[in-house]
Formats: structure tokens, C-alpha cells, sequence
């Protein structure tokens, strides 16, 4: 994502249990989904279409990107910018998903291609996985970030106000205690990552350790969401984590309420890419 203006701006989803009352911004209705699979993840690409997910791109808007093929299924994957390479200036946006999600795990596969596009045909090849998608479709929206990027996978980037507080990463140890099956650990009944120092909380980059992307091969690239706190793992490292998420309160301006749930999306921003997995799974 191309954050140069970006600080100068401010689901019910269950796998085989109760779906809970849908109360989000956008009041959108929740979309049923595939049943999961045995191991327990829910896949949001069907292979054939883009049904369940929309686009939106900064100038256009909603369902553009779709018709001028930036965003096809093919082969069984998401297609990101596929398109022939002129001189034409594309532009960003993101492909989002009708349902909501929380406390879930995220995981995607992905793998760069070749082609880039005006005004940043020259620049590192960036995308990004976006979740706790919130409020009015714009690019760029109310929600988190996990960064794809050459040499950036795994940042934070806390989009239009959202802020939180990063995990101690004293050594490179981030998310210490975290299980991928049942997300953060508790103290005293309550969920806190362990050796989170008290801190107020920011917004904007926070930036990960370590770098542990392929950049020309397949990647996996994991979200672990639970309630407000979530932790970046790439190719099974964890590198990033964050606790106290919080969103502009849109009801009163200058207050905050707890980020614990909202919309998936995967970004169109300049640079070919491909997917072949982009998945859910309920923590337990």
C-alpha cells in the first residue's frame, strides 16, 4: 500500500456452530459459506468466480476492477493484474469480501508475477492483506493491514485511524505463547499477549522482524485474529503482533471502540500476483 499521504489522514463467521447476531457498520448481511473442510478451514476462493468477494478502486469505485480484467480467477486462483503492461496509469484498490469475519486465523499462499504498471513500474512490488475491514468502502479504508511487500511482509499498517499497541519484540521474539489453534494466551482469565508492555497506543507502520519471503516462489502468509489483539506469521515465523486494536468511534467523533471484527480483503496495487489459497479457520 502507498502510505505517503496515508498518517496525513487519519463476521459472524462460525464453522459448524452458531452464527452470532450480525451488528456491523455497513449493516451488511451476512453471506453463507462453504462448509469447512476436515482440518477445519473454510477456502473463500471457489476456484471458478469471484463470487462472495467485490472490488473497489480509488477513483472508479465498486465493480470496475472486475470488468477491465485487474482482478480474474484462473487456473483455480486469484489473479491480481494480470493485464498487458502500457503506459495507461492503473488504479489501487482492493477486493473485499461480502461476509464479515472474527477470531478466526487467515492464511494465504501467494506468489508474485512479472508485470508492474504505471506510476510505480520501478518501485518494490507491493500488495497486502487486509482485515477488520470497517465502514465505508474508500481507498484507503478503516482496517488493518498485513504488509506484502518486497522485504516488508509482515508489517503492520494501521489504516484511518485505526490504532494499537505492537507486541514486545525484544530479540526478534514475537508472539510468544501465541498457539495457531487457540490464539493468545490468558492471565487471569483474560486474553493478553505475553510480555506486552503498557504502552499507549499508535497508528501508522509498525514495522516487523526478521525476513523470512520468498521472492520468487510461493509464500504463506498467516493472520491469527482474536478479539483485539492479532499476530503476523510468514512462512511459518511469526514476525509482527499487536494488541488493543481500536477504530475511530463513528458515532462519537475523537473516541474509540475496540477492532474485533470486520471484512477480508487482498489489495490491487500496481504489481501482478497470484493466489492459490486464501482460507478462514475458527479459533478454538
Amino acid at each position: 500500500m502507498n502510505r505517503r499521504h496515508l498518517l496525513k489522514t487519519g463476521a459472524s463467521f462460525a464453522l459448524g456452530c452458531a452464527v452470532l447476531p450480525h451488528r456491523s457498520l455497513a449493516q451488511t448481511k451476512p453471506l453463507p459459506l462453504p462448509p469447512a473442510g476436515a482440518d477445519g478451514w473454510v477456502s473463500l476462493l471457489n476456484g471458478r468466480d469471484l463470487t462472495g468477494w467485490y472490488t473497489m478502486l480509488e477513483k472508479s469505485g465498486k465493480s470496475v476492477a472486475e470488468a477491465k480484467k485487474m482482478v480474474t480467477m484462473e487456473e483455480e486462483m486469484l489473479h491480481i493484474l494480470g493485464n498487458q503492461v502500457t503506459d495507461e496509469h492503473f488504479e489501487p484498490g482492493y477486493l473485499a469480501t461480502n461476509q464479515e469475519f472474527e477470531n478466526v486465523r487467515i492464511r494465504v499462499e501467494y506468489k508474485w508475477g512479472v508485470k508492474q504498471f504505471e506510476p510505480r513500474s520501478i518501485s518494490k512490488r507491493d500488495n497486502g492483506l487486509l482485515y477488520g475491514l470497517v465502514g465505508a468502502d474508500k481507498v484507503w479504508p478503516t482496517c488493518v493491514e498485513c504488509q506484502i511487500e518486497e522485504g516488508d511482509v509482515g508489517d503492520f499498517f494501521l489504516v484511518s485511524g485505526v490504532r494499537g499497541i505492537q507486541g514486545d519484540h525484544g530479540a526478534g521474539l514475537f508472539a510468544q505463547g501465541v498457539s495457531r489453534e487457540h490464539g493468545f494466551p490468558t492471565v487471569n482469565g483474560t486474553r493478553a499477549a505475553k510480555g506486552q508492555p503498557a504502552a499507549e497506543p499508535v497508528t501508522g507502520r509498525l514495522k516487523k522482524d526478521g525476513n523470512f519471503e520468498n521472492l520468487n516462489d510461493w509464500n504463506v502468509v498467516e493472520v491469527i485474529w482474536q478479539g483485539d489483539q492479532a499476530a503476523h506469521l510468514v512462512n511459518g515465523r511469526a514476525v509482527n503482533s499487536i494488541s488493543g486494536l481500536q477504530q475511530p468511534d463513528p458515532q462519537n467523533p475523537g473516541k474509540f471502540i475496540p477492532l474485533t471484527r470486520g471484512k477480508i480483503a487482498i489489495e490491487i496495487e500496481f504489481a501482478e500476483i497470484w493466489f492459490r489459497r486464501i482460507e478462514v479457520k475458527s479459533l478454538v
